[in-house]
């Protein structure tokens, strides 16, 4: 079963300590939604695209994606074996698996970053899955984010 959260920048809250969803529609903006968080069995991912969590058609776009069992513990790419496929939502002759998708290119709070170019604009989906290697402790995984690519 999916999960779906997201992390919350920039909120302009007062201190008010009990605030409930009905709240949140009365706030002063901006509210940003940044990273998205998904979770599949023990195993969570958090996603940030560059540039700014909007890509851009026909220019490569690095990717991130940390991984977490249950309670935090980091899952090393080299632990993992993972795989990242793009399909489009608006275009269903749009799919690809990156071909290495731990190919470490930049780091980010040491993680590897992935490098996808989306050929053309529109909804996409980034499927990314993995399985434990050897002595590692954590279920086959299946984690699906979508971005908007922009121009």
């Amino acid at each position: 079963m999916f999960e779906v959260a997201s992390i919350l920048l920039n909120l302009h809250l007062s201190t008010a300590s009990n605030i409930n969803s009905s709240h949140l529609e009365k706030l002063p903006l901006p509210v940003r939604i940044a990273h998205e968080v998904k979770t599949s069995q023990e195993v969570g991912g958090t996603i940030h695209v560059e540039p700014n969590d909007r890509p851009v058609a026909g220019k490569k776009s690095r990717i991130w994606i940390a991984l977490t069992k249950r309670g935090g513990e980091i899952i090393p790419y080299g632990k993992c074996n993972c795989q990242l496929e793009v399909r489009s939502l608006t275009d269903r002759n749009i799919k690809f698996t990156v071909a290495n998708p731990l190919a470490i290119i930049e780091r980010y709070l040491g993680l590897p970053s992935m490098e996808v170019t989306f050929p053309q604009v529109g909804r996409y989906e980034l499927r990314l899955s993995g399985s434990a290697r050897e002595s590692e402790d954590f279920s086959p995984f299946e984690l699906t984010f979508t971005t908007n690519v922009g121009r």
